[in-house]
């Protein structure tokens, strides 16, 4: 709708606005400024131009502004420039002027460029409503305006429509109510070149007459009738249409202002006779001058496309809503056609013929033989031979057979045209054309397949409308139809396939039901089993199956049924209870299926029913029933919207009165077969988007023959391998043979067979010869490595299951096989740093504990002398006070003298002697926290726990501090509390050696910090508790776990069950100087002692603690303290213990019984403080060892060890044989009563660390010679004693054949205890 005639919205402004004529308004009545009231972009680009018009407008004077301002412009006219007189024309700037004068209220002037001038300049040529100019002008000299030119002449840049305006120039113009060219007023000349230079369809309507003017976008729709329809009026160029434009021109007149008309359709006749259908809308447009209408201006707009649209979509919703309702194949086709038939209008589907496909029955020795039958056909007359009733596609050319079968290979609608002979002329004679009722040239042909990857089912021939060209919008339309039938019949094929199943289902079910109410009238009993299994069977199956009585009430449902409806499960349901699970939509369909069967007995219906939101059951996934989901892959657990779609069989059974007895229903969840046809349109899109993200992969993907002929690959292959890329159609590439390093070769062709053999996916590490360069982002050094790639080898199938060729994809490793590499250095430096730390630290406590070894024993030997010595004197002392021989009284005082003197020195040499041994056992301590320390920093220490005696190990600990706490005269004592008897413990699963080490660096700072205390005492308190122990019921505070360390390669004991937990606490009490709480604040920290004066006062590392904390919280236990500065301090901790099992309890109580005379447990330690004295060889020991051990050999390479260990076992009664090393040990072993020799061997103690050979090679030996039966009797007993005193070689030496290990340094009656210990064992065994 244009807007009325005003000077800011006048029509003729737009034109101007896109006119690259330079043009300006000027007002003329009123005159009010003679400045320009418009100028267009033309003139304004012009700025020369532009301002000298505007010096002349501004100063209102000369005779460019007269002839401009002139009130008549046939009066006489001022000269021009040159002296002449135009008329309405006028040469300023050597320019050609028009003025029009529009309105009686302004002049328009256009400028136009001279001809006859040498300085003429060319715009841009363009077809655009934005880039007109003068085509059509009169030429004029200088001269009067009667000396002109008729023809015309356009400009350079519309050279594309010369043609055009060359039929213009042609017509006699003359011959018309138009006249002359020259003599056209120039307000249609101008009118014209704007219409000649706009893209749109545009017609002008000039004068009384309403002669017709076009442009040559408005020819093309006049098909034939141009170019006759130029100059001819309306009644004789449009008869069908003149009394729909005059009335229009009339109604437009009458307002002043342009009009809109309604869309019509119409048709174009082309050069060949036939029709082009097209949908115009147009307006209508006045032309006024001085208040007077010339004319009209006629815009067209073509709406054909979007007309069409509407009009096929329309046409495709509804044969979508149609089709969904197809229950089966045979009432899709019939529904198609149907739909297709009832499409209004027809125009599109003139001709309509529709096949099934069906295997050849009659050909099955042909692989592939396909039988089209008509289902129906539209515009087809019976009989006729485009449509017959079955096609054999075996190669005939019968019908359209030829093109079926190219049909059946192709993905797309197949197009046929008779241009071409692909669409014969004779078959298209005596058929019924529909719609226009002309006969089609152009036919398609579109294949039906339920999905992409499965066979055809259906063959529709669409004719295209004759009235239509076969365009984009028009194949679109064609494909979105193929589309359309490809969805709705996979949904079909599916549904049917579910209802069969359904049918099936509920045909057994009521054949099962008539078996059981035939034999419920036999024999009860039977019937009763009977209905037994049949519910076990409709619980087990995923159908949901129900039975109702002759009320509609529900009885009987399974849980599938439930499942599916969302029903309460209620017995009996009634029908309201049921149907107030369906939808509202779908209770009239459930109702009406109900009142059908009461007629058919047999009806099938599809409903909804809400899902409830704690809905917790899946849709059922139709594995196995629809293989076509599983083939294409389909991924339908998606949102279903609240609610279900059932298929419903329902079966009924009349009862002897003929009313309605039973009800059989068995309903399947068909949900997933709802969104199957649009999961697969999304999946089909989805592979789209894989094939173009191939092409944009960072890895090498190809595709490649059995024989290594690449077909194809993108281009990171290319680059991979070092290729260029070439026409593989034309040049064979195998790339595997030449751009894989010759070594991986065979590990290619293995894999590849591996494939071909097994039919399944494969993968190899290969390397290629181009090489691998990255730049190191720390040092920036270039890095040069092979190109490794992880190459994925994937067969590919035809339809029978041969493979022909693989694809896959190479990934570039280089980069991680590169910092493999480098880890791999890094981890073998790590290993041989540990192996060369713990041979150090093995190295130095060997070295360590060998000389503390024979220290100790030394020590004890010194003291059983002194000792024996002291017994001695005191024995001689005690006979000479009862002698009766008279003294003198200076004998007597010299004697007695001498004697206290001798007892003195006797006791200071055995207090100095147990000062060794302290001291020796403190070095042992610091061995021992340095190894343990070492464990745990390399994450490697462990818990064992073994069957043990808990009192015993707290015995053994309590005995290593008897001899210190006497010698400073420390009232040591321990105490077993009544909860441990209470629980009656004897022995349980424990770490003894972790329980002792802890007990130990305890009991030591309590002696260190107590010694010198007007008060010495220390006590050990042992109790237990089912009960983890809190800080309530102890006066200490546990410490909490430490949680910033972590240790990842400790292992902790395993958790033990909470009925056969024991919790050990013990507490060590001492009377030493307290901690302030800034002091125990920095306790149990690693290398942390209370303040800095503790080492150089007491002395120690600041380890102790630390590693009691740890080992605690490794055994699942705490550690804490309670202490006040001068009330002394109460250490103690706990941990996790186990009851042992039998067979555990009654080795332990064995073992226990083998050693009995060596250690007894005290049976009154509780509540008292045991026996204090040196545990050393003050007297002889040779009662200690039982006839069972005669004879030991010593394997030795110390000397010194070898010789105090001799004398001590020989002074402990039993003969001893010495050996430096395994070699001499295993010669000896042929002396002995075990070979042929006459030395009576009881058992070995085999040193490990030896020359020539060591003692883990002798043992094994030895083991070796035992099998083979060299030696007699039973096992020979040996054990190890050494100075490693790792576990793991501890492990080793039990695993060459060991049968228990002594660490050194020990004392004698250890080694004695752990003989007698190690006999009693194996001879129990």
């Amino acid at each position: 709708m244009y807007p009325p005639m005003r000077v800011s919205d006048v029509s003729i402004l737009e034109l101007l606005k896109c006119d690259l004529r330079p043009t300006f308004v000027v007002a003329t009545s009123p005159f009010e400024s003679s400045q320009p009231v418009y100028v267009n972009p033309a003139l304004r680009e012009n700025a020369v131009l532009h301002d000298r018009i505007l010096q002349q407008c501004l100063s209102s004077n000369g005779s460019f502004w007269d002839w401009i301002v002139a009130t008549d412009s046939s009066a006489s006219t001022p000269p021009s420039e040159s002296g002449t007189r135009p008329g309405d024309t006028f040469l300023f700037g050597e320019t050609r002027w028009t003025r029009s004068i529009v309105g009686d209220k302004w002049a328009v002037v256009g400028g136009n460029v001279d001809l006859s001038m040498d300085k003429v300049s060319h715009g841009p040529a363009s077809h655009s409503r934005g880039n007109s100019s003068s085509l059509l002008h009169e030429t004029t000299g200088h001269g009067a305006m009667g000396d002109v030119n008729d023809g015309w002449v356009t400009a350079d840049f519309m050279s594309d429509q010369e043609s055009f305006v060359h039929l213009i120039s042609t017509i006699n113009w003359a011959a018309t109510p138009l006249g002359p060219l020259p003599r056209w007023p120039a307000l249609l000349q101008q009118t014209f070149n704007q219409v000649l230079a706009d893209s749109r369809p545009i017609v002008i309507y000039w004068g009384d007459n309403s002669s017709t003017l076009y442009n040559e976008a408005f020819s093309k729709l006049c098909g034939s009738k141009h170019p006759a329809l130029l100059g001819k009026s309306v009644e004789d160029a449009w008869p069908d249409f003149r009394e729909k434009i005059k009335l229009a021109m009339s109604t437009t007149a009458s307002k002043h202002h342009a009009g809109d008309e309604d869309e019509w359709r119409f048709f174009v006749e082309k050069a060949d006779g036939s029709h082009e259908e097209k949908y115009l809308k147009w307006s209508m447009i006045p032309i006024i001058e001085k208040n007077k209408r010339l004319g009209f201006i006629q815009p067209i707009q073509d709406t054909t496309s979007m007309r069409l649209w509407e009009r096929r979509t329309k046409m495709l919703i509804d044969l979508g809503d149609m089709l969904v309702t197809a229950r089966d194949v045979k009432s899709y086709w019939a529904k198609l056609l149907q739909e297709l038939e009832a499409c209004q209008p027809t125009y599109d589907i003139p001709l309509a013929i529709l096949y099934s496909v069906d295997k050849d029955s009659q050909a099955p020795s042909k692989k592939g033989g396909k039988a089209c039958r008509l289902e129906g056909c539209l515009g087809v007359p019976d009989g006729h031979p485009i449509a017959p009733p079955e096609l054999q596609l075996d190669g005939n050319n019968r019908g359209l057979s030829s093109s079926f079968r190219k049909a059946f290979e192709s993905q797309n609608p197949l197009l046929l045209q008779t241009r071409d002979g692909t669409l014969p002329e004779s078959l298209l004679e005596g058929l019924r054309w529909r719609g226009f009722m002309d006969p089609c040239r152009e036919a398609v042909i579109c294949p039906i397949r339920p999905t992409k990857e499965e066979n055809v089912l259906g063959l529709l021939v669409l004719g295209l409308n004759p009235r239509r060209p076969y365009d984009n919008d028009y194949r679109q339309y064609i494909s979105l139809l193929g589309q359309k039938l490809t969805t709705t019949l996979a949904s079909t094929v599916l549904l049917e396939e579910e209802a069969r199943r359904g049918r099936n289902i509920a045909e057994q079910a009521a054949y099962d039901q008539a078996m059981l109410k035939e034999k419920l009238t036999m024999q009860t009993r039977e019937a009763t089993e009977s209905v037994q299994k049949f519910q076990q069977i409709a619980e087990f199956i995923p159908v949901g199956m129900c039975f109702g009585n002759h009320r509609g009430n529900i009885t009987f449902a399974n849980d599938a049924w439930h499942r599916i409806t969302g029903a309460p499960q209620v017995n009996p349901l009634t029908p309201e209870g049921f149907l107030s699970c369906v939808i509202e939509e779908d209770k009239t369909n459930v109702q009406r299926a109900y009142d059908e069967l009461s007629k058919t007995l047999s009806v099938t219906i599809e409903f909804r029913v809400r899902r409830p939101i704690e809905d917790g059951y899946p849709l059922q996934h139709p594995i196995g029933s629809s293989p076509s989901f599983e083939k294409a892959g389909l991924d339908l657990d998606v949102d279903d919207g609240g609610a279900r779609h059932v298929l419903a069989s329902l079966k009924a059974e009349r009862g002897p009165d003929g009313s309605i007895d039973q009800v059989l229903a068995c309903l399947t969840d068909v949900t997933l077969h709802k969104k199957a046809a649009e999961e697969a349109i999304r999946k089909a899109q989805q592979a789209e988007n894989l094939k173009r993200m191939a092409e944009l992969a960072t890895v090498g993907m190809y595709d490649m023959a059995l024989d290594g002929r690449l077909i194809g690959a993108n281009n990171v292959f290319y680059e991979m391998c070092g290729l260029e890329r070439v026409d593989i159609s034309q040049i064979s590439v195998k790339p595997f043979e030449t751009c894989v390093v010759d070594e991986d070769l065979p590990t290619l062709k293995k894999t590849l067979a591996r494939l071909v053999e097994e039919g399944r996916s494969q993968t190899a590490e290969i390397r290629l010869k181009t090489q691998w360069t990255e730049t190191d982002n720390t040092t920036g050094d270039q890095i040069t490595a092979p190109r490794w790639v992880l190459a994925t080898f994937m067969p590919v199938s035809n339809s029978e299951g041969i493979i022909q060729t693989f694809m896959g994809c190479l990934s570039d490793v280089s980069l991680q096989k590169w910092q493999f590499e480098k880890e791999r250095q890094r981890k073998d430096e790590a290993i041989e740093s540990k192996r060369q730390q713990e041979n150090f630290v093995d190295m130095t406590s060997h070295e360590m504990r060998n000389p503390l070894s024979a220290i100790v024993q030394c020590a004890d030997a010194v003291i059983g002398c002194l000792t024996r010595a002291q017994e001695l004197a005191d024995t001689q002392s005690a006979r000479s006070d009862c002698s009766s021989v008279p003294k003198p009284s200076s004998v007597i005082d010299s004697s007695t003298g001498v004697c206290q003197e001798g007892a003195q020195l006797l006791k200071d040499s055995i207090d100095n002697a147990e000062t060794i041994i302290a001291c020796a056992q403190h070095q042992k301590r610091i061995v021992d926290d340095i190894l343990t320390m070492s464990k745990l920093d390399s994450n490697l220490l462990s818990i064992t726990p073994i069957t043990v005696n808990p009192i015993h190990i707290a015995q053994e600990a309590f005995k290593m501090f008897e001899v210190e706490a006497r010698r400073v005269d420390i009232d040591l004592t321990m105490v077993v509390d009544r909860s441990y008897s209470e629980l009656n413990i004897e022995f349980l699963d424990l770490d003894p050696s972790r329980l002792k080490q802890v007990l130990i660096n305890l009991l030591t700072n309590a002696l260190k910090f107590t010694k010198n205390g007007p008060t010495r005492n220390v006590s050990i308190t042992m109790s237990a508790s089912k009960a983890r122990p809190e800080d309530g019921l102890s006066s200490v505070q546990f410490i909490p776990r430490a949680t910033d360390v972590t240790w990842h390669g400790d292992k902790p004991s395993p958790p033990v069950p909470e009925q056969n937990r024991i919790y050990l606490m013990f507490e060590v009490k001492d009377t030493g100087q307290g901690l302030t709480e800034e002091e125990k604040s920095s306790l149990f920290q690693r290398f942390v002692q209370a303040n800095s004066k503790t080492h150089v006062k007491y002395g120690g590392s600041g380890l102790g603690l630390f590693i009691s904390r740890r080992l605690t919280e490794m055994q699942h236990g705490a550690i804490g303290v309670a202490s006040s500065p001068g009330q002394g301090s109460t250490f103690a901790f706990y941990i996790e213990a186990q009851v042992p099992s039998e067979e555990a309890f009654r080795e332990a109580r064995a073992a226990a019984e083998a050693v009995g005379h060596i250690l007894k447990t005290p049976s009154s330690t509780a509540g008292k403080g045991l026996s204090r004295g040196p545990f050393t060889m003050a007297k002889q020991t040779k009662k200690l060892l039982g006839p069972q051990i005669e004879g030991v050999l010593l394997v030795e390479d110390n000397l010194i060890n070898q010789q105090i260990t001799r004398r001590e076992l020989l002074t402990s009664g039993c003969a001893v044989e010495v050996a430096n090393h395994g070699v001499e040990a295993l010669e000896k072993l042929e002396h002995t009563t075990r070979a042929s020799g006459q030395f009576p061997l009881s058992i070995i103690l085999m040193d490990i660390e030896m020359p020539i050979q060591d003692g883990l090679s002798c043992t094994k030996k030895i083991r070796e010679l035992e099998k083979e039966g060299h030696f007699k009797g039973p096992r020979i007993p040996i054990i190890a004693v050494s100075a490693n005193a790792r576990m793991e070689q501890i492990l080793e030496a039990k695993d060459a054949g060991c049968d228990d290990v002594l660490v050194k340094p020990f004392r004698i009656p250890e080694l004695i205890e752990k003989m007698m210990t190690v006999t009693k064992q194996l001879e129990k065994a």
